[in-house]
């Protein structure tokens, strides 16, 4: 999992990652405690469940895990699943901080605190 936003780099509203998930796996029911997760499907396939509800993802799909939801995944693909997990408020990234392997930096552009982006 590369961490992509931070929740520091987001002032605390949201992280990204980009999460690489082998063929074969299965992520058991579990659920994120007041932190909803988003699934945006780069490549591969994934079934998965979400309370009563199961899905599909393929390339482009997007799955919206609301927070408190229990839900888990297995890649069906027979390669890799890639994709972009966002994640608000975020505390996941953190997890994977703590946890993870750093690496070096993958040029990932950051906005100071104080600056803003104008639309207009």
């Amino acid at each position: 999992m590369i961490i992509k936003a931070s929740g520091a780099d987001t002032i605390g509203q949201l992280a990204v990652m980009e999460s690489i998930y082998p063929p074969g796996l299965s992520v058991p029911e579990h659920h994120h405690e007041g932190e909803d997760e988003l699934f945006y499907l780069l490549d591969g396939e994934l079934e998965g469940f979400c309370g009563e509800d199961s899905w599909t993802a393929t390339p482009g799909s997007f799955v919206l895990v609301p927070r408190d939801q229990p839900h888990g995944f297995v890649v069906s693909s027979d390669v890799a699943a890639r994709a972009l997990v966002i994640v608000g408020p975020p505390s996941l990234d953190q997890q994977v901080a703590a946890t993870g392997t750093p690496v070096a930096h993958q040029g990932t552009a950051r906005l100071a605190p104080e600056a803003t982006c104008d639309m207009g």
